[in-house]
């Protein structure tokens, strides 16, 4: 394991909700179970549970350690922002026109267009254009590099071509930058293991800081980089 520096060049604008995503632990965590075929679109807490020693074994990620917590040792993402925009996504189903008939399974056949998976929806979609995100971090350079490699795209709506991998670049670093970075914080941590003998820009949230962060222990009151997503200058 070595400081590592990966970039990902886009070719389109990337989908994100929040400074924080896409998380370069979770998607590394994501693509070994999918090479495994374990990849489920809703796992359950069992599930999770149930393949956390088989992404353990092939985790090509340093695993670190704070306040007696584990984490995977990667930053924030790190990138200048461009561009931003708002679009939207929509779905609707329409009975009796070309759309394919829903999977009704064992459910009776009852079509609804405000719950289940007939729901029809418009939402926003937030847009953000930047050449590259780059995250820091320790890890094996080459096994990285080959679970990257099968990745062609990263954030949300990938499916509408948002965030579209032209390469992925995975080099040696001199530096260590994937907790700290000249004094700055450069990944959420929990809120109660940051230094008091200083001050320090901080933003503070309710975050899953590690993968999958929807899984509630993977939860906590957490210190958030405030400097690796650059605005646009006005």
């Amino acid at each position: 394991m070595e400081p590592l520096k990966i970039t990902a060049s886009l070719a389109t604008a990337i989908a994100t909700y929040d400074d924080y995503s896409p998380s370069l632990d979770s998607l590394v965590e994501w693509l070994i179970l999918d090479r495994l075929n374990l990849c489920s679109p809703n796992p359950t807490s069992e599930q999770v549970e149930a393949t956390q020693a088989i992404v353990d074994e092939r985790m090509p990620l340093q695993k670190a350690e704070i306040g007696g917590e584990w984490y995977w040792a990667t930053s924030s993402p790190c990138y200048q922002i461009i561009t931003e925009q708002q679009d939207r996504f929509r779905k609707r189903w329409q009975p009796g026109t070309d759309s394919p008939e829903p999977n009704w399974g064992k459910r009776r056949a009852k079509w609804s267009g405000s719950e289940g998976a007939e729901k029809s929806y418009d939402l926003p979609l937030y847009l953000r254009s930047t050449p590259a995100i780059t995250w820091y971090c320790v890890g094996d350079l080459n096994a990285i590099f080959d679970l990257l490699s099968a990745c062609s795209g990263i954030g949300k709506k990938r499916s509408y071509g948002s965030g579209q991998i032209i390469k992925w670049e995975v080099e040696p670093h001199e530096h260590d930058w994937h907790l700290w970075r000249d004094g700055a914080l450069m990944r959420p941590i929990p809120i109660t293991e940051m230094p008091t003998d200083r001050p320090i820009d901080i933003a503070i949230l309710n975050w899953g800081w590690r993968p999958p962060a929807w899984l509630h222990t993977n939860k906590a009151r957490c210190a958030m980089p405030v400097h690796c997503v650059r605005k646009p200058e006005i």
